[in-house]
């Protein structure tokens, strides 16, 4: 393999010692398209920490109605259709990666490990205690002994893991 060494032209640019072009990537843009990633981040753990947050406040909503929860859903999904109810105690790894649909309806005990985008379609009905599990972990042993990681995540862009709970 060549070593390279490069020069920065602006954030995300640089030329390598040949002078070809490369671009950058964050560990966050390398998770959301599939390739191995640090977890470990600090974007990536400041990301996680703000869901954890959320899900201490939005796990003690209960008794609240489902368009307060709602509410609530929209500050940390990507998008949340109409009259869409996910009742808590709900658990996510980032929450910002998730779409779900008008009238969709995701019952106590979700979990969903977002680390590649997941969207619920409307009108989608998902029982207690299930699970969409996007993350998973390298078979190649050195790449998991550097800690990374990479999406479930299909080539159709579909969540490729469902645990169902019986």
């Amino acid at each position: 393999m060549l070593a390279c060494t490069y020069q920065r032209l602006r954030v995300g640019l640089y030329r390598t010692q040949r002078g070809d072009l490369g671009i950058v990537r964050t560990e966050k843009q390398k998770m959301l398209a599939g390739e191995a990633y640090r977890p470990g981040d600090p974007e990536l753990r400041m990301d996680a920490q703000r869901a954890r947050e959320w899900m201490v406040r939005y796990n003690a909503t209960l008794a609240a109605s489902p368009a307060e929860r709602r509410v609530m859903l929209r500050e940390l999904f990507a998008s949340v259709g109409e009259d869409a109810v996910v009742r808590p105690p709900f658990h996510c790894d980032y929450g910002q990666h998730i779409s779900i649909g008008d009238g969709a309806f995701l019952n106590f005990n979700c979990v969903i490990l977002d680390v590649a985008p997941v969207a619920i379609g409307a009108l989608t009905q998902v029982g207690p205690g299930v699970q969409f599990l996007t993350a998973d972990h390298p078979r190649d042993p050195a790449l998991r002994r550097a800690g990374s990681k990479v999406d479930g995540q299909s080539p159709s862009g579909q969540t490729s893991g469902l645990a169902v709970a019986h």
